[in-house]
C-alpha cells in the first residue's frame, strides 16, 4: 500500500517487496537457494533442535536470495519447509515451534560469518551517506539512488538497512542537494532573471506554448518553423542565463533532463505551489533543454528542405536532359533531309529560293525550323547547366524555407575563418539591409567559395568577359548546400544544440570524471591496451588457421569452396518451425479478455504500482486500477481515450485525467521493468536460453504509422503509403521486451544498438546482442566489446562479408590460404589512440549525451580524425574475429537465427495489438505522446508474455521438480509470444472483479504431446 506519512516514497510496492518481502520461491528457485554446500549444511546441523535447524536452513536460503534476514511465521513457509524436510530431514517428525530471539540472532551472526558479511549498524550510516551524496550528483531519482546504494552495500558485503533507514537517508540526501542548489541559485540569480522566470508562470499559455509535450512542431512546414523560431527567440535570454549558471551548479546531464521534464509535466498551478528556488531550477533546466531542442528542430528542418531541393533539382535536370536528347533525336531526320536538299541533283541551281523554302517547310514547319536552328547554333546544354537552371526556378521556394533558417542559426567551425561561414555572414549582412546579393560588388564575396569550374555558372560577366557579380539565386543555394555538406562531415557544427554539437565538445574529461568512472565496470578501462590487443590478435590468427584448415578438409558442411572462381557458397542452417505445435497448444486454452489478463498480471507482480502520479513532493494518491488498465489499453490499441470511453465502462473525463496524471515515459518504463523482472523469476524463463554460457538479446525495428504528423515521423511510401511513420526499436531477451523507444524512419538503426542495451533498466542483462544487417556500422563491434558485450548480428550475403575480414599480422602469412584477408589492421593506431578512445568509452558510460548521437557522429563524419580511424581499425579486429567464428560454427548461426526469429514474433504481436483499433498506428499528437503510446503497447505485450509464461511455468511444475528431457524439449518450443487465446476487441468491462485466472485449472487437462 502507498504510505500516508510524510516520508518520501522511494520504492513502488513491487520494488519494496523485491527488496524487503519474504522470498516466494518456485520449484527452480528452491533447487537453487535451498540446496546447501557442505559448510552451509554444517551450520544447519549445528543447531540443537529440528525446528531450529529448519529455521536456520530457511534463513540461509533467503539470505542467498536477497542478502537480508526475515522474521516469518511457519505458515508462510510451508512449501519451503516441505522441500527442506524432504531433502535433508527425510522421515523425521517436524513440529513447528517459534525459535527464541536469542536463537534467531545467533543464527544471523553465524550466517553472516559464513558469507563474510557484516550486519548493518549505525557506524555505516556515514559511509552510506557519502555514497548517496556522490550518486545524487548523477541522478536524483529515488529509485536510482536506492539501486546504487544496494549495489554498493552488496559490494562492501554489508547487510542493507531497513526501509525506513533508507527512506530517511535518501530524503536527507535529496534535501541537502536541494538546499545546495537553492543557495547557489540565490547567489547567482539577479532580479531581472527571477522576473523573467516568473513571467513564464503568469499565463498558462506562456509555458505550455513552449513545452514539448503541448506545442511541439508537427512538421517542417514554413508556419511551424516560424513558430519554432519565435519560441527560440523568447527563450534566448533565459537560455543564456542557464548556460552561464548550470556549470556552476554542477548538475549532471541526467539530472538536468529530469528537472526539465518536471517543468514540462507539472501544471502552472503546481509550479506556483513549489518553493520559488525549486521552480527557478526546473524552469532554468527547461529553458536550457528546450532552447537546444528548438535549435535541433530548425537544423533538422534546414537539412530536410535542403535535401528536398537537391533531390528535386537532380530529378528535374535529369528529366529535362532526357527530353532535350529525345527532341534532338526527333529533329535529326528532318535536319538531315534539309541538308540533303543542298546536294540534290534534281534541284536546278536556277530554282527560286522561295520554292526551296516552301519545300523545306513541308519537311519541317517554319516555327519548328526556327527553334531547331536556334538550338543548333547555340552551345549544347550540359547536365550541370540544366541543374543550375532548375536551381533558379526553385529559388523562390529556397528563399521561403531556407533563408530564415540559415539566418537564425549560429554556426561554428573546426576550421579557423571558415570561408563558408564568412560567406554566410556576408549574406546575412546583405539580407539585413534588404538588399540582394547581385547588388553588391564581387569583391565582397569570399573568393574561396567559388571554385574555378563553377565560375561560369555562379558569376555574371560583362560584355568584355570579366566577372561583374554573383548570380544571386545560384550562389545563395550553393552556400547553403556547402554548409549542409560540412555539417554532415563535422567541419561545421552548432554550439547550442543537442544533436549537432562538435564531436570534441561531446567527449568528457577523464580527469574530471575519474571518480564517476571508478564506479562503472567498463572492461576496456580496466586492462592495459597491449594485453587486450595481444589476446585478440592471437585469437584472430588462430581462427584464420582453423578456418583455412577446415575449409580445405571439407569439414565446413555449410560452406563450399569453388576453386575456379575462388569464392564461397554458403548454405544456411535450417531452423525448426514449431508454429503448428504452438498453435495447437494455445488452441486448447480457454479464451480470456485482455482486461482479465492485465488484472491477473497486476495481482502477481503489482506493475501498476510503478505508475506513480506526477504531483508536488510528498503528495500521495492511490491509483484507480481499472482506470489505469483502460487508459493503457486505449493508447496501446490505437483507440484513444474517446473511443475507449465509448466502448468501455470508464467515462472519458476519468480516462483523460488518468492519462495526464499517471502516463509518463519514466513510470511506463518502470512498469515494464516490473513485469520483465517478474517474468525472469518464472520457472520457464531460463529454459528459453540457448546455453548456460550466454544470454541472447536481439534488436530490431518495426515500422508504425502515426495518427497525426510529428517532427520525428517521416514519409516512406513502402511502409506508410502516403502517410508518415516512425520505427519502434526494441531489445528482446528470452521473448521478453526489455527496452524500446521510437526513432525516425530516416535514422539508421545501427546507431542505437548500444544505446538500447545500455539503457536497459531491468534485472535481465543480455551478454550477447544479435541483430540484422541494419544493426551493423563501423563502430558497434568495437563499442560493445569495450563494455564486455558480444555483438553477433545475423550475416547475409557471404561474399560481401568475406571482404570485411582482415588480419592482424603480415598478410604474407596468409598468401596460400584459400580465402585471404582483405588487408592488415593498423594495431599501432589503436594503441596510440588509447587515451582518446577511453574518452569515447567514458562519454558513453557516463551517459553525458545521447549515445546514438555520438555513434552517429563517429560513423558519418568524414573529417580526418586519428581517433575515429583507430576506433574503426579496432572494430575491424573484433568484426573479423566474429565473422570467422560465424562462418565456422553452424550452431552459432542457428542460435542467432532463432534469436532474431523471436523478435519477429514479438513484432507480429505488437502489430496485432496496434490493429485492434484499426490501422497499424501509434496514437498521439506530439512525439512524446506517440512514445507513450508505444510504451503502453510494449506494456500490454509484456503482460501477455508474462501471462503465457506463467501458464507454461505452472505446466512445467505439473511434471515435477525434475521433468524428463522430452518434456523440457517440448515445452521450450512453445513461445510465450502468442495471443490467439486472448480477446483484445469488443466492449471492455473494467469495473468489478472480472473473471479470475486459475492457473491450476488452466493446465489441469493440458498435456505435452
Amino acid at each position: 500500500m502507498t504510505e500516508n506519512n510524510k516520508r518520501l516514497t522511494i520504492l513502488s510496492d513491487a520494488e519494496r517487496f523485491a527488496l524487503y518481502g519474504l522470498p516466494d520461491f518456485d520449484d527452480g528457485q528452491r533447487q537453487q537457494y535451498l540446496s546447501f554446500s557442505e559448510c552451509e549444511l554444517g551450520l544447519v546441523m549445528s543447531r540443537q533442535s529440528l525446528h531450529a535447524q529448519v529455521h536456520c536452513a530457511l534463513q540461509i536460503g533467503y539470505f542467498k536470495a536477497k542478502y537480508a534476514f526475515f522474521s516469518f511465521f511457519w505458515e508462510e513457509t510451508e512449501e519451503d519447509c516441505a522441500f527442506i524436510l524432504t531433502r535433508y530431514f527425510h522421515g523425521q517428525a517436524f513440529a513447528p515451534q517459534p525459535v527464541t530471539e536469542y536463537e534467531h540472532y545467533v543464527q544471523r551472526t553465524a550466517i553472516l560469518g559464513l558469507f563474510d558479511y557484516r550486519p548493518w549498524s549505525a557506524e555505516f550510516l556515514l559511509l552510506l551517506a557519502e555514497r548517496a551524496a556522490q550518486v545524487v550528483h548523477r541522478d536524483v531519482t529515488p529509485g536510482f539512488i536506492v539501486a546504487e546504494l544496494v549495489a554498493f552495500l552488496h559490494e562492501q558485503k554489508i547487510v542493507r538497512p531497513g526501509h525506513t533507514t533508507l527512506q530517511t537517508l535518501i530524503s536527507d540526501t535529496l534535501t541537502t542537494e536541494r538546499n545546495r542548489l537553492s543557495d547557489l541559485l540565490d547567489n547567482l540569480l539577479d532580479e531581472p532573471a527571477k522576473e523573467a522566470l516568473q513571467q513564464l508562470l503568469v499565463h498558462d499559455d506562456t509555458l505550455l506554448g513552449l513545452a514539448a509535450l503541448k506545442q511541439d512542431a508537427k512538421d517542417f512546414g514554413y508556419r511551424q518553423m516560424v513558430s519554432e523560431r519565435k519560441k527560440r527567440t523568447l527563450l534566448e535570454p533565459l537560455y543564456q542565463t542557464a548556460k552561464a549558471m548550470l556549470p556552476i551548479l554542477s548538475i549532471s546531464r541526467q539530472n538536468l533532463n529530469y528537472y526539465a521534464s518536471l517543468a514540462n509535466f507539472y501544471t502552472i498551478y503546481d509550479l506556483r505551489r513549489l518553493r520559488p528556488k525549486q521552480t527557478y531550477l526546473y524552469l532554468l533546466c527547461f529553458a536550457w533543454q528546450r532552447y537546444r531542442q528548438l535549435t535541433d528542430n530548425l537544423m533538422d528542418a534546414m537539412d530536410y528542405h535542403m535535401k528536398q531541393l537537391e533531390d528535386e533539382t537532380k530529378i528535374r535536370a535529369k528529366k529535362r536532359f532526357f527530353l532535350l536528347q529525345s527532341t534532338r533525336r526527333q529533329e535529326s531526320p528532318g535536319v538531315g533531309r534539309l541538308l540533303l536538299m543542298y546536294v540534290d541533283d534534281n534541284l536546278a541551281d536556277t530554282t527560286p529560293f522561295g520554292s526551296i523554302r516552301e519545300s523545306a517547310f513541308t519537311i519541317m514547319p517554319k516555327d519548328e525550323l526556327r527553334l531547331t536552328g536556334q538550338r543548333l547554333c547555340g552551345a549544347p546544354v550540359n547536365k550541370l547547366e540544366l541543374r543550375w537552371q532548375i536551381v533558379e526556378e526553385l529559388a523562390e521556394r529556397a528563399r521561403h524555407h531556407l533563408r530564415s533558417l540559415y539566418v537564425t542559426l549560429n554556426f561554428s567551425s573546426t576550421v579557423p575563418d571558415n570561408p563558408w561561414l564568412v560567406a554566410l555572414g556576408w549574406m546575412k549582412g546583405v539580407f539585413s539591409k534588404q538588399q540582394r546579393l547581385a547588388q553588391r560588388p564581387l569583391s565582397e564575396c569570399p573568393a574561396a567559395t567559388i571554385p574555378k569550374r563553377l565560375r561560369p555558372y555562379l558569376l555574371e560577366f560583362d560584355v568584355k568577359g570579366n566577372a561583374s557579380g554573383v548570380r544571386a539565386d545560384r550562389y545563395e543555394f550553393w552556400v547553403y548546400r556547402q554548409i549542409r555538406k560540412r555539417c554532415k562531415s563535422g567541419e561545421v557544427y552548432l554550439d547550442d544544440s543537442v544533436q549537432h554539437r562538435s564531436l570534441s565538445d561531446e567527449l568528457v574529461s577523464l580527469e574530471e570524471k575519474a571518480a564517476a568512472l571508478g564506479q562503472l565496470d567498463i572492461p576496456w578501462l580496466r586492462q592495459p591496451i597491449e594485453t587486450q590487443i595481444n589476446a585478440l590478435t592471437e585469437e584472430l590468427h588462430r581462427l584464420w588457421l582453423a578456418f583455412d584448415k577446415d575449409l580445405r578438409q571439407g569439414k565446413l558442411k555449410n560452406l563450399e569452396y569453388d576453386s575456379q572462381t575462388k569464392t564461397l557458397v554458403w548454405r544456411r542452417p535450417k531452423v525448426g518451425d514449431d508454429e503448428a505445435k504452438q498453435d495447437a497448444f494455445y488452441g486448447k486454452l480457454s479464451f480470456r479478455d485482455i482486461a482479465d489478463v492485465l488484472r491477473f498480471v497486476n495481482e502477481q507482480c503489482h506493475f501498476l504500482s510503478a505508475l506513480t502520479p506526477l504531483q508536488p513532493r510528498y503528495a500521495k494518491q492511490v491509483a484507480d486500477t481499472d482506470s489505469l488498465m483502460a487508459v493503457i489499453m486505449a493508447q496501446a490499441m490505437n483507440h484513444g481515450n474517446l473511443t475507449m470511453a465509448q466502448t468501455s465502462d470508464i467515462p472519458y473525463h476519468v480516462l483523460d485525467a488518468t492519462y495526464l496524471q499517471y502516463l509518463r515515459l519514466a513510470s511506463l518504463q518502470a512498469a515494464n521493468d516490473v513485469i520483465s523482472n517478474a517474468t525472469a523469476d518464472l520457472a520457464i524463463f531460463p529454459h528459453y536460453s540457448f546455453g548456460l554460457e550466454a544470454l541472447y538479446g536481439s534488436v530490431d525495428g518495426q515500422k508504425f504509422g502515426v495518427e497525426r504528423p510529428t517532427v520525428k515521423a517521416r514519409f516512406s511510401r513502402k511502409y506508410f503509403g502516403r502517410g508518415k511513420g516512425v520505427v519502434a526499436y526494441t531489445l528482446l531477451c528470452n521473448h521478453v521486451p526489455l527496452q524500446g523507444w521510437l526513432i525516425g524512419a530516416h535514422e539508421l538503426e545501427g546507431h542505437h544498438v548500444f544505446d538500447l542495451w545500455y539503457h536497459n533498466t531491468s534485472d535481465i542483462v543480455p551478454t550477447v546482442i544479435t541483430g540484422d544487417m541494419h544493426s551493423i556500422n563501423k563502430a558497434n563491434f568495437a563499442i560493445l566489446h569495450c563494455f564486455g558485450l558480444r555483438f553477433e548480428p545475423r550475416l547475409t550475403r557471404l561474399h560481401e562479408q568475406i571482404q570485411q575480414i582482415y588480419c592482424a599480422g603480415d598478410p604474407a602469412r596468409y598468401e596460400k590460404f584459400l580465402i585471404q584477408p582483405t588487408g592488415q589492421i593498423d594495431l599501432q593506431a589503436v594503441i596510440n589512440e588509447k587515451s582518446n578512445i577511453d574518452q569515447i568509452v567514458a562519454t558513453l558510460g557516463l551517459k553525458e549525451m545521447s549515445q546514438g548521437t555520438l555513434i552517429r557522429k563517429l560513423c558519418t563524419y568524414t573529417q580526418p580524425n586519428p581517433t575515429r580511424y583507430a576506433l574503426f581499425e579496432f572494430d575491424k579486429l573484433i568484426r573479423s574475429t566474429y565473422t570467422l567464428r560465424y562462418a565456422r560454427d553452424p550452431q552459432l548461426q542457428r542460435n542467432i537465427h532463432r534469436s532474431q526469429n523471436r523478435i519477429e514474433s514479438y513484432h507480429q504481436m505488437r502489430s496485432a495489438i496496434a490493429q485492434v483499433g484499426g490501422k497499424k498506428e501509434l496514437t498521439g499528437r506530439t512525439d512524446i505522446e506517440v512514445e507513450i503510446s508505444n510504451q503502453c503497447a510494449r506494456l500490454v505485450a509484456n503482460a501477455i508474455i508474462y501471462y503465457n509464461s506463467a501458464i507454461l511455468s505452472r505446466l512445467l511444475a505439473k511434471y515435477g521438480a525434475n521433468p524428463s528431457h522430452r518434456v523440457l524439449s517440448l515445452i521450450k518450443k512453445i513461445s510465450p509470444v502468442a495471443w490467439r487465446h486472448i480477446h483484445m476487441g469488443g466492449h471492455y468491462t473494467f469495473r468489478g472483479e472480472g473473471k479470475a485466472v486459475d492457473l491450476d485449472a488452466l493446465v489441469a487437462d493440458l498435456l505435452l504431446e
